[in-house]
C-alpha cells in the first residue's frame, strides 16, 4: 500500500471551493475576537460554529489561538460533522491567508484528531505545492498522523519514502516515532533492533526518549529482565535519565515490592534537579500501601503536601482506602474516605462497598450509613441503584 496519495488530485474539490467562497468573512457580520471565541464555545448548532470560525479567520489573533482551533474541531468531531471540519480547515489554506510551516502542521494535526487521515496527507502535499519548505517537523507531523490513527504500516512506508522526496535527513525525533510504531504493533524486539540500527548503520544516536519508549513496553509486559538490560545500556551510553525514566524505574521496583528502593529514587532524582510529579509520588505511595507499609505511605503523602510542585489527588486517597480496606483497617480507611468525599473524590464502588461491610462488622453501622447516604447524594443513574441495594442490606 502506498504511504501517501501520489495523485495530486488530492486538491480540494470544486464544490468545496464554492462552499468556501460563500463562507467568506464579508458575507457575515463582523465579530470581535473575544465574541467569536465565546460564541464557538457556547454555540450548539454545528453550522453556526463553522460560520463563526470562518468569519473570524481574518483576525491574526484568532489564527494564532491554538485553543480556539482545537475547541472548534473537538466540538465538530463530537457532533459527527467531518464535512464542517474540512470546510473550516480548508478555508485556512486560501491564498489570502499567510501560512507558515507550523500553521500547515497544525491543520494536519487537527485533521488527525478527527480521524481524517487522507485530508491530513493531502495537507502535507499541499504544503510543498504552496512553496512552504517542509523540514523534519513536517515529517514528524506526517508520521504522527499515522501513529495516532494506528496506521502503523504507513508510518514505516512513509519513513522509507518521504525523507528522500522532500530532501530531509531524519533525526532522532523521526526515529523515535518509528520506534513507537513498532511498540504499538507489539513488535518490541523489532523496535530494539531498530534502536541499534539507528546508531550503527544510520549514525543517529538514540536519546533518552528512545530508550524510554522501550522501557515503557517492557514495563507493560512485565519483562523485568529486558527492562533492566535497557537501564544498563542507558548507563553505558552515558545518558541522563529523565522524569519518565525515573517513573518507569519506580513502577518496576514497586511491582516487585521493592518500595524502599523506589522511595530512594525520589530522593535521587530530586538531588539531580528532576522534580517528581504526581505519578512519581502516587506510584511509590501505592507500592507502600500494597505491601501494607502505611506509615511510609503516609510520610510520603505528607512530604507531597509540603512540596511546592504537587499535591495529593483522588488516586492518592483511593490507594490508601483500597489497601486499608484490603488489610481490614476499616477505621483508618474511614478517615481517608471522609477526606476524599469532602474533596468530592468518589472512590470505586467495590472499595467503598468493602469499607461499608467492614464498618458493619465492627458495629460502626452509623458510619456505614453515612457513607451510603453520601454516595447516593453524589452519584447518579445505575450507581445509585447499587447503593440502594447496599443500604437495604444494612442493619436497622
Amino acid at each position: 500500500m502506498a504511504a501517501f496519495c501520489r495523485n495530486p488530485g488530492i486538491h480540494v474539490t470544486r464544490r468545496l471551493l464554492c462552499t468556501l467562497s460563500s463562507f467568506a468573512p464579508e458575507n457575515y457580520p463582523t465579530w470581535t475576537f473575544r465574541a467569536a471565541k465565546s460564541a464557538i464555545r457556547h454555540e450548539s448548532d454545528p453550522e453556526k460554529i463553522a460560520e463563526i470560525f470562518v468569519n473570524s479567520s481574518s483576525f491574526s489573533r484568532f489564527r494564532r489561538d491554538r485553543h480556539v482551533f482545537d475547541l472548534s474541531v473537538e466540538r465538530l468531531t463530537d457532533l459527527g460533522r467531518c464535512d464542517l471540519i474540512e470546510r473550516i480547515l480548508e478555508f485556512q489554506k486560501l491564498p489570502v491567508l499567510k501560512k507558515s510551516e507550523g500553521f500547515w502542521i497544525r491543520i494536519m494535526m487537527l485533521y488527525a484528531y478527527s480521524g481524517m487521515v487522507d485530508q491530513a496527507v493531502r495537507t502535507f502535499h499541499e504544503m510543498g505545492e504552496a512553496g512552504c519548505n517542509r523540514t523534519e517537523k513536517s515529517l514528524c507531523a506526517l508520521l504522527t498522523v499515522f501513529l495516532e490513527n494506528r496506521q502503523f504500516d504507513r508510518v514505516h512506508e512513509s519513513f522509507a519514502e518521504i525523507p528522500t522526496k522532500i530532501g530531509v535527513s531524519p533525526g532522532v525525533k523521526v526515529y523515535n516515532l518509528v520506534l513507537k510504531a513498532f511498540c504499538k504493533q507489539k513488535s518490541i524486539e523489532s523496535a530494539r533492533s531498530f534502536l541499534h540500527e539507528m546508531e550503527e548503520e544510520k549514525g543517529v544516536k538514540p536519546d533518552i526518549v528512545s530508550y524510554n519508549i522501550l522501557l515503557r513496553d517492557y514495563l507493560r509486559n512485565g519483562d523485568d529482565l529486558n527492562f533492566d538490560e535497557i537501564l544498563k545500556e542507558i548507563s553505558e551510553k552515558g545518558l541522563e535519565p529523565n522524569l519518565t525514566t525515573y517513573n518507569f524505574r519506580m513502577s518496576r521496583l514497586c511491582r516487585t515490592n521493592e518500595c524502599v528502593r523506589a522511595s530512594e529514587l525520589l530522593d535521587e532524582m530530586t538531588s539531580k534537579g528532576i522534580v517528581p510529579n504526581l505519578t512519581s509520588y502516587n506510584t511509590v505511595i501505592d507500592g507502600f500501601c500494597m505491601v501494607g507499609d502505611f506509615d511510609s505511605a503516609k510520610k510520603l503523602k505528607e512530604s507531597m503536601c509540603k512540596s511546592d510542585s504537587v499535591l495529593p489527588n483522588s488516586d492518592t486517597f483511593h490507594s490508601f482506602i483500597h489497601h486499608l480496606v484490603g488489610e481490614g483497617q476499616y477505621e483508618e480507611a474511614l478517615k481517608f474516605c471522609k477526606e476524599s468525599i469532602r474533596r468530592k473524590w468518589i472512590p470505586p464502588f467495590v472499595t467503598m462497598e468493602g469499607l461499608v461491610n467492614g464498618l458493619v462488622s465492627l458495629s460502626m453501622v452509623d458510619n456505614a450509613k453515612w457513607i451510603v447516604k453520601k454516595m447516593k447524594k453524589r452519584l447518579r443513574g445505575g450507581a445509585v441503584d447499587s447503593w440502594m441495594k447496599v443500604e437495604a442490606s444494612l442493619p436497622l
